[in-house]
């Protein structure tokens, strides 16, 4: 198990984390990298032929004889889960051009607890560890209304950007590229995501995109991801700029709260992924290719 733990840890970067989503009584998460791949498989196999094997088939399983101890964040707060199969996917086949490892997590009955395992169909956030628990995701905001999620919007906006005036009005929609935004309610706080084209003194168009974590006051306002401002020529992102843009699509809860959030490349859609981010730390813990998506 510690050998698991150590190349979850390397996977990319310190991701010691998998994004991927809840289907019935079990989970799929993902990791796309050539060499978290071929370790994992050396490791389950013993072989160090996987590229061999998907030279010949375009998926490799591996069924596992002990399942591994697992836990499992949604929406709905922390469940235990065990792994019980591994799919090698080969390159090219979950729109990622390198392989791809798919760990498939069976829910486990509850232990003395309530069992919080999220519906189907929705986002999760899996972390293989020796100690499994079913706590819940603890007290949680209130859902607003759309005007008063418009108005701490709004005012989340003007404390990035300043007195600088806003081009458009904004709007509550996740998949707008600019002048919208999101809310989304947390433990303690709510978070908002927001991209946002603003006029500068000199008659510039900027877009500022960003992502925080306040109270309604805004008196205990965090930025998560730090607000960066991308200026615009014609309306559109430079071909040579390398920024991204924020949109906030939504959280899980465990022993924190991690808020999921995509990193939009527009000059270059293959650098676009998909993050859980630590509200309290603001570290990501885990991230994939924005497209990926495996048969």
């Amino acid at each position: 198990m510690l050998l698991v733990l150590g190349l979850l840890a390397c996977a990319s970067r310190g991701q010691h984390a998998a994004l991927g989503w809840s289907l019935g009584g079990e989970a799929h998460v993902f990791f796309a990298g050539d060499r978290f791949a071929r370790d994992f498989y050396r490791h389950l196999t013993g072989s160090a032929h996987l590229t061999d094997s998907l030279g010949r088939r375009s998926l490799v399983p591996v069924q596992l004889r002990r399942g591994r101890p697992a836990q499992v964040f949604s929406a709905s707060g922390s469940t235990p889960a065990t792994l019980t199969l591994v799919r090698f996917h080969a390159p090219r086949t979950c729109g990622y051009d390198g392989l791809v490892t798919e760990l498939v997590l069976a829910f486990s009955p509850a232990r003395g607890g309530s069992q919080h395992t999220p519906p189907s169909h929705k986002p999760v956030v899996a972390m293989l560890t020796e100690m499994t628990f079913t706590g819940g995701a603890g007290a949680v905001q209130p859902a607003l209304s759309r005007q008063d999620a418009l108005d701490l919007l709004n005012r989340v906006v003007r404390r990035a950007t300043g007195e600088v005036p806003l081009l458009r009005p904004l709007v509550l929609d996740a998949d707008q590229a600019a002048d919208a935004g999101e809310v989304v309610p947390l433990g303690w706080s709510y978070g908002v995501g927001f991209r946002a084209r603003a006029l500068t003194s000199r008659g510039d168009t900027m877009l500022v995109s960003g992502v925080a974590s306040t109270d309604r006051e805004l008196r205990r306002l965090r930025w998560v991801t730090r607000p960066r401002e991308i200026r615009l020529t014609g309306g559109m992102i430079p071909r040579a700029t390398s920024g991204v843009r924020y949109s906030l699509r939504g959280s899980v809860a465990g022993n924190g709260v991690l808020v999921l959030v995509d990193e939009i490349a527009d000059v270059s859609a293959g650098d676009s992924r998909a993050t859980a981010i630590d509200v309290e730390s603001r570290n990501i813990i885990a991230a994939q290719p924005l497209a990926l998506r495996c048969p």
